[in-house]
């Protein structure tokens, strides 16, 4: 209903309002009385501290670890949760199928596409609310979204947080959730940021001993995960995977595990350097995850490392200065 409604009040401003600014104070109005009450009320807690739609949201993520059967409850309710989700986000979720509209008992009207409430031409956003006038709301659903993450990532280390695949896990929860990232909310770079606040703030909640555990396990597979990319050096693999590898990693930004993984990781990037030596690999790791060393050792060990290959040369070539002179003085 209210995508019909959003609907009706696009059609009336394309048909009456030529002039986009009276377009955008339409469709401010519309969005401050019909979206913004609906998201308060979605994101308020009841009595047991959840929201309906943190409920919902949780439930989507445990619909998505069930085997899928064809056109399903689960997918159903997918389809559901993920155009609400977009039509409150102000994405436009495009045209759902036609056979998941019928099994859903939606009638044709329904199964269009969800208009929103700005139109885009060229990139630019031509009428509708404004980012301004939608914060509010937003701002509510990125603290729902966060609180669901952090939940989920709070549940997983407490039932994995001994296991000896411990990081490979943590790194497919972390794939998932952002992959259900993107379907539920498009590719906004705040619900991204949120998702990694989810992470940091369950990941803050450790305790001591389980964060040296822990930051020991994370720093061991990203050395298991480096040495297998030096051996595929030189074919396009190593570029491609690095970025993806490391994503789950940056989180540690800034929290106090941050500096019990950088202790564990130099150790590491040290045997590394004296088994293999320096590498453009280790400079680009450091570079995308530079963040997680508060105390910024290993970026200081690369850096020695230069320094001393530079002094390495030049005394090589007073060597060679040296013995030219010797070579003349005969």
């Amino acid at each position: 209903r209210l995508n019909r409604v959003l609907q009706h009040e696009q059609g009336f401003a394309d048909r009456f309002l030529p002039d986009d600014e009276a377009a955008r104070a339409l469709g401010r109005t519309c969005w401050e009385a019909l979206v913004n009450p609906l998201v308060q009320s979605i994101t308020s807690p009841d009595s047991s501290g959840i929201s309906p739609l943190a409920w919902l949201l949780s439930k989507y993520l445990e619909s998505m670890e069930l085997p899928r059967r064809a056109m399903s409850h689960d997918d159903i309710f997918g389809s559901r949760v993920r155009r609400l989700t977009q039509l409150l986000v102000h994405v436009d979720p495009g045209d759902p199928d036609p056979d998941e509209a019928r099994a859903a008992g939606c009638p044709q009207s329904c199964a269009e596409p969800g208009l929103s409430l700005s139109r885009w031409e060229g990139g630019e956003e031509q009428g509708g609310a404004s980012q301004g006038c939608k914060s509010s709301s937003l701002w509510g659903i990125l603290q729902c979204w966060r609180g669901v993450v952090q939940q989920q990532v709070q549940r997983f280390l407490q039932a994995a947080g001994q296991a000896p695949d411990l990081v490979e896990r943590y790194c497919g929860l972390y794939q998932r959730l952002r992959r259900a990232t993107e379907e539920l909310f498009g590719q906004q770079a705040s619900f991204v940021l949120a998702l990694g606040q989810g992470f940091a703030g369950a990941l803050q909640e450790l305790s001591f001993l389980t964060t040296l555990h822990v930051s020991e396990q994370f720093a061991r597979y990203l050395d298991r995960q480096i040495q297998d990319l030096h051996r595929a050096a030189g074919s396009a693999g190593p570029v491609q995977q690095l970025q993806q590898m490391l994503e789950p990693f940056i989180v540690f930004s800034g929290l106090e595990l941050a500096h019990t993984f950088e202790h564990f990781y130099r150790h590491y990037l040290g045997d590394r350097l004296l088994a293999q030596g320096p590498s453009w690999l280790e400079g680009a790791v450091v570079e995308e995850i530079g963040q997680c060393f508060p105390s910024r050792f290993p970026q200081g060990m690369l850096s020695n490392l230069v320094e001393s290959e530079e002094l390495r040369q030049q005394f090589h070539l007073f060597q060679l200065q040296e013995r030219d002179r010797q070579l003349l003085d005969l």
